[in-house]
């Protein structure tokens, strides 16, 4: 199952276009009283715009990269993330590459989601990120229950599905990954085995490995108030390698 902003100059364009000239017709004196006042309101609100305006440069100036380098079925191919997880009308054309559940792919991903966050939380007028996000079995995502902003950050995310996918996504894939881990002692021991006794003995330590009903890990994403995303399995914290 695979998950963009307002203007900030439209109030000042608006003001300033409301704006009219002072009527031809007023005496020189008037015509003069007026333009001076219209001078004043001009500067004013041009002191306004030029506010908005280094407030938008400033975000303009870093702005959130959506593209990273991921392990893929194809190898390693550097993926737009938003892009990859909101396709076009119609759906793709052809299968774009399958992320692998590596260590760096989920780093990229809460990295992303990181970066992200704290703007998608103040462009839906939303105070805080909620302490934890995870998914039951069917995919629908689970916010605490004293979370008081859960029907707004649902809402949010259903008209931002890339950012909703990008999510999902890293939970997905730090399931797998972390299950896969459980499995390497067994590998590696299994390889290391000199007889078919030992290699007998190996199966037998790690049956669990292959039981029908055995649980997976509890993947749990974990934000700070103002959107930092880290995993957790198990109540465990994941680290995964620096870039």
């Amino acid at each position: 199952m695979f998950i963009q902003p307002a203007s900030l100059w439209s109030a000042a364009i608006s003001a300033i276009s409301s704006r009219t000239a002072a009527p031809r017709t007023e005496s020189a004196a008037a015509a003069s009283t007026a333009a001076s006042a219209n001078l004043a309101d001009r500067a004013s609100i041009s002191q306004s715009a030029r506010d908005l305006l280094a407030a938008e440069t400033t975000v303009a100036a870093s702005p959130v990269s959506s593209s990273a380098v991921f392990d893929t079925n194809q190898g390693a191919v550097t993926l737009d993330i938003d892009a990859y997880f909101q396709p076009p009308a119609g759906g793709f054309t052809e299968l774009p590459p399958l992320m692998m559940p590596s260590a760096s792919n989920i780093k990229a991903l809460t990295d992303h989601v990181s970066a992200r966050m704290p703007d998608f939380l103040a462009r839906n007028g939303i105070p805080e990120a909620p302490a934890s996000v995870s998914y039951d079995r069917y995919g629908e995502l689970q916010l605490p229950a004293d979370y008081p902003y859960a029907q707004e950050f649902k809402a949010a995310l259903a008209d931002d599905p890339a950012l909703a996918r990008s999510m999902q996504t890293a939970a997905a894939l730090s399931s797998v990954h972390v299950e896969m881990q459980k499995s390497i002692p067994f590998h590696e021991e299994y390889s290391a085995a000199s007889s078919a006794a030992d290699a007998a003995k190996v199966v037998a330590k790690y049956a669990w490995l292959f039981a029908d009903n055995r649980p997976s890990a509890s993947i749990t994403l974990n934000f700070s108030a103002d959107g930092k995303l880290t995993v957790s399995a198990d109540g465990e914290a994941i680290s995964w390698p620096a870039a």
